[in-house]
């Protein structure tokens, strides 16, 4: 071998271990900072779940309990084992196990109950959800949904003076049992001044289903 070769011989090998320890030093603290911050982004999402779990349970209030009077002597009481407050909007709160009871002083008292509901603390409008029952003396009435609101302030009724006032309606799968007949149909009302019951369909050309047991 002459001594040209055994010089670049000599070369390549010197480079070889220069680019050995190069690697070795400038790009191993490199993966050490990506696993840190990759530990760091775990760390902080961890934070941040259990932020937001915390928050959930300090949102979350166990055994809600509300009362409200009106004219004509009517009163409100609504009760529901779990109540979470609305990010959105301060005065909504989203209940859970819901029982309601409207008293009257001159007829008999509703009783309403539900899974869920939708509950505005200031002016007490109230949307029942799921498994709905209503309870008025020998009527038992059913559905998914029901709408109730008694009478509005002047300033709710500026801002909408066209807005529904001192009523209940039930819709979706609704039923109504009351001695011996059983009704079906879409929507049904109840004005809390008259005490009256309204029973119809979306469609006007479809009829309301009713069966009656002959005793």
């Amino acid at each position: 071998m002459n001594k040209k070769s055994l010089i670049q011989i000599s070369l390549i090998i010197i480079l070889f271990f220069i680019s050995f320890f190069f690697l070795k030093i400038f790009y191993k603290p490199n993966i050490s900072q990506n696993e840190s911050n990759k530990k760091t982004q775990v760390t902080n999402l961890q934070n941040q779940s259990k932020f937001k779990k915390d928050e959930e349970k300090q949102n979350l209030i166990k055994d809600i309990k509300y009362n409200s009077n009106y004219s004509g002597g009517k009163n409100f009481e609504i009760l529901a084992d779990f109540g979470e407050t609305s990010y959105e909007d301060p005065d909504l709160m989203f209940l859970t196990n819901v029982k309601g009871k409207i008293i009257f002083q001159d007829k008999e008292d509703i009783f309403l109950t539900s899974k869920y509901a939708d509950f505005n603390t200031r002016t007490f409008e109230t949307t029942f959800i799921e498994n709905v029952k209503v309870l008025r003396k020998d009527e038992v009435i059913t559905g998914n949904n029901l709408y109730l609101v008694f009478e509005l302030d002047e300033n709710e009724l500026k801002k909408d003076p066209k807005k529904e006032q001192n009523l209940i309606r039930m819709s979706q799968n609704v039923e109504f049992k009351k001695s011996g007949h059983n009704l079906k149909a879409d929507i049904i009302e109840i004005d809390l001044i008259t005490k009256n019951s309204k029973i119809y369909m979306y469609n006007e050309k479809q009829k309301v289903i009713v069966k009656s047991k002959v005793k």
